[in-house]
């Protein structure tokens, strides 16, 4: 799961402000109490009493400055035009701070002269732009009335927390533009992002602007930087949607996608055509008779798509029948999509398989998509008083407590690469090829994840727009306001190599910030096969080694957790607190190590007794209930901190040290009743044939989630008001699209580079 401290900050922005609110004495019996009574603070003293406060800034940071003086200069003949002036009573409608009703300001009405023709102060485009704007905005033409009326205004709900964007309408903006002869535009509206900074009002929100879209970031900062003194406030930023251009490497990747595209359907031509002149048989039919998956366990991976003996995913069996075309037949057939949608498509497994993983992974990862649905919609919510509520809920700590789904897999991919390795050197006499055991590894992870890289970084800024999509996707960030993109663009490298948790030593600036657990997953594959093969060889040599990383895992959790006093919750009271997200604790190899070795534990333990365990009804009967007290107590075990019960620090940091490998424990006991027999409906369930083809295409989904999520929240054009049937309906919508990209993305490159390593490598069998 991503890292949580990047998606909180708007959460923890709120709660540390809060802390100059001042108000009347209260009891605050607990921390979900004292939650609600800052955020009933902050918002009541901060905003209800001060709303024609903060309108009348933004009207003089922003409006004056783009409607009046600030950019024209008369020429000659003027015009008169009547414009409101404040009076010391108030500057506009405001609500009562006893009755809670609207009142009218007492407004008196200045006549100046506005000139007819006007010059603009310097010479620049945008000015002169914005001058013809004003003209035109005074003889009320349509395109410059629908511009001033997208601008952001003063919303309701300011109580609830609507205090982050003032987004007004993007669509309307951007629809806009003042035509000349001919139909030809004079210029095209552009919306823009106006940032509000001052001491008097310590939480403000940005706010939308309509301008002619020859304006840039520096013009506009140029014309609304000056502070104003009436306000106390100034404008810290301005950022400007702009139209990105197709870039270099966007044309290259679209070249790479159109070579993919044809080779796919070259490929699949190529199938049904020869397996119709040797058969007569339909492709689909005679391909699916062919290709039977002949290994004996469904070695489909972890989230991260990788075992260290397998590809029985969708991976090809070296193909058998050779044809005219020879080598370049053989490799349009990696490409044959009959081939590649059959194989993901299938439903049938080995005798041996161990068939209750399929639905542990996929599980896993709908619990991941549950809590990044949470997470990154937070900074869109209009009502964030709403999610105080929500967070101290029994049922929601499921959620809050998602980042232990990633742990799973880790568990997963333990107990896999040590089963079939061990496997594996049992069937070859001891003996394996370390070196290509490292190899496939990374030509099995690498180029699917290299063009999700590239497709992001490339592609995804054209993918949609909105208010806020330019902040995820700008490919040409300036210095300081860095974007996800720009991130890739700058520490792509450091996924080639897989040291993304590590460098960027500050882990909110990782390119594509999800993928650390791909970094750690990899670190872990690369020290196993010293753990295994000391089991296989020397037993207790290999359980010493073992116990030495476990306990190394659980004296840096602990140390690390006295020294920056590690707050169990997700968020902290204190902003200045690091919380169990934090990058030092999660996303280090150190402090995640320990569910990968129960993993590697239980997968010896299947290879040496599985088909030998008998256990008494009642043994298993305890197991079950030791497994589910667990589960319960890891992911429920928190809810007393939002009910004036937490944890003192000794207990915190036990739940820090513990929490995980118990987490893992709980999970090694389904997994070993699922395998040895003992697993029931459990078994059942998790073994159900539904689960197989969206476990082969789970690397894909783990992948591609995060980016579908950001399309979507970052193109929505307004806020969210948050409710739980919304976010319900969200996560449906993101586990549904994110399985059909991965899908295509499947087909069309994971499962062909997959073929391609075992043609050129001649791989029949697993290394």
């Amino acid at each position: 799961m991503g890292k949580l401290s990047k998606r909180m900050i708007p959460f923890i922005l709120i709660l540390a402000i809060s802390y100059i609110c001042r108000g009347q004495p209260q009891l605050v019996l607990n921390e979900q109490d004292a939650m609600k009574f800052i955020a009933k603070q902050r918002y009541i003293n901060s905003y209800q009493a001060k709303a024609e406060e903060l309108q009348a800034a933004v009207n003089e940071l922003i409006l004056e400055p783009l409607m009046y003086s600030e950019v024209l200069e008369p020429e000659n003949d003027a015009v008169k035009m009547t414009t409101p002036t404040k009076t010391p009573e108030q500057t506009s409608t405001v609500m009562d701070a006893e009755t809670k009703t609207p009142t009218k300001a007492n407004v008196t009405t200045v006549t100046t002269e506005i000139p007819t023709t006007m010059t603009p102060k310097h010479s620049s485009k945008c000015r002169k732009d914005l001058g013809t704007f004003q003209l035109d905005l005074l003889k009320e033409e349509h395109y410059a009335l629908m511009m001033i009326d997208s601008y952001g205004k003063l919303p309701p709900g300011l109580i609830q927390g609507d205090v982050q964007y003032w987004f007004g309408l993007y669509d309307e903006c951007l629809n806009q533009s003042r035509k000349i002869d001919d139909g030809k535009d004079n210029f095209k509206a552009e919306y823009c992002l106006v940032g509000l900074s001052g001491r008097k009002i310590k939480m403000l929100p940005s706010i939308g602007i309509c301008v002619p879209d020859s304006c840039s970031n520096s013009d506009l900062m140029e014309i609304l930087g000056p502070k104003r003194p009436n306000s106390g406030l100034f404008v810290s930023y301005v950022k400007c949607n702009k139209v990105s251009e197709y870039s270099a490497a966007a044309i290259i990747c679209l070249i790479f996608l159109s070579f993919f595209g044809l080779m796919i359907i070259s490929g699949t031509i190529y199938d049904i055509w020869k397996r119709r002149l040797e058969s007569g048989q339909d492709g689909f039919e005679r391909l699916a008779e062919d290709h039977t998956d002949k290994h004996s366990i469904n070695a489909t991976s972890t989230t991260n798509g990788t075992t260290p003996n397998t590809d029985t995913s969708h991976g090809h069996e070296s193909v058998k029948i050779r044809t005219s075309f020879g080598l370049f037949g053989d490799i349009l057939l990696c490409f044959s999509l009959l081939i590649n949608g059959s194989k993901i498509l299938k439903t049938k497994q080995g005798e041996q398989s161990l068939g209750a993983l399929n639905g542990i992974r996929v599980i896993s990862l709908w619990w991941v998509m549950l809590g990044h649905t949470y997470i990154f919609s937070l900074t869109l919510v209009s009502n964030l008083t709403k999610i105080l509520e929500v967070v101290g809920r029994f049922s929601f700590q499921a959620v809050g407590n998602a980042t232990f789904s990633v742990d799973s897999f880790f568990f997963l991919s333990g107990l896999l690469v040590t089963y079939l390795t061990l496997k594996y050197l049992q069937n070859h006499g001891g003996k394996l090829n370390w070196v290509m055991f490292y190899v496939h590894r990374y030509l099995r992870l690498t180029p699917v994840y290299m063009m999700v890289i590239f497709i992001f970084t490339t592609l995804a800024p054209h993918f949609a727009n909105g208010p806020l999509y330019q902040s995820v996707f700008d490919p040409n960030a300036a210095p300081g306001e860095e974007s996800q993109v720009s991130y890739c663009q700058k520490y792509w490298w450091t996924n080639l190599l897989y040291i993304n948790n590590l460098y960027p030593s500050n882990n909110l600036e990782e390119c594509v910030d999800w993928s650390w657990y791909l970094a750690n997953d990899m670190q872990f594959y690369i020290i196993s096969p010293f753990v295994i093969y000391l089991l296989y060889h020397y037993f207790f040599v290999g359980v010493a080694f073992w116990t030495a990383l476990l306990v190394t895992c659980f004296g840096s959790l602990i140390g690390l957790s006295i020294k920056y006093d590690i707050y169990t919750g997700i968020i902290s009271l204190n902003p200045e607190r690091k919380t169990f997200g934090t990058q030092e604790i999660y996303v280090r190899p150190w402090g995640r190590i320990s569910t990968y070795l129960v993993g590697m534990a239980i997968g010896y333990i299947l290879y040496k007794y599985k088909d030998r365990v008998r256990m008494p009804r009642y043994v298993v009967i305890m197991g079950w209930m030791a497994a589910t007290g667990i589960a319960l107590a890891v992911v429920y075990g928190l809810y007393g901190n939002f009910h004036g019960d937490p944890l003192n620090k000794a207990a915190s940091v036990v739940y820090i040290t513990l929490s995980r490998f118990s987490w893992s424990v709980a999970l090694a006991w389904v997994a070993f009743a699922c395998a040895t027999g003992y697993g029931g409906p459990v078994n059942t369930l998790l073994s159900w044939s539904f689960w197989i083809p969206l476990s082969r295409i789970n690397y894909c989904a783990y992948l591609l989630h995060p980016i579908i999520m950001f399309v979507f929240y970052y193109s929505l054009p307004n806020m969210i008001y948050f409710t739980d049937l919304l976010l319900v309906y969200f996560f449906i919508g993101n586990i549904v699209l994110s399985y059909a990209a991965a899908f295509i993305l499947s087909v069309s490159i994971e499962a062909p580079f997959m073929a391609l390593e075992k043609l050129v490598l001649n791989r029949n069998k697993s290394v």
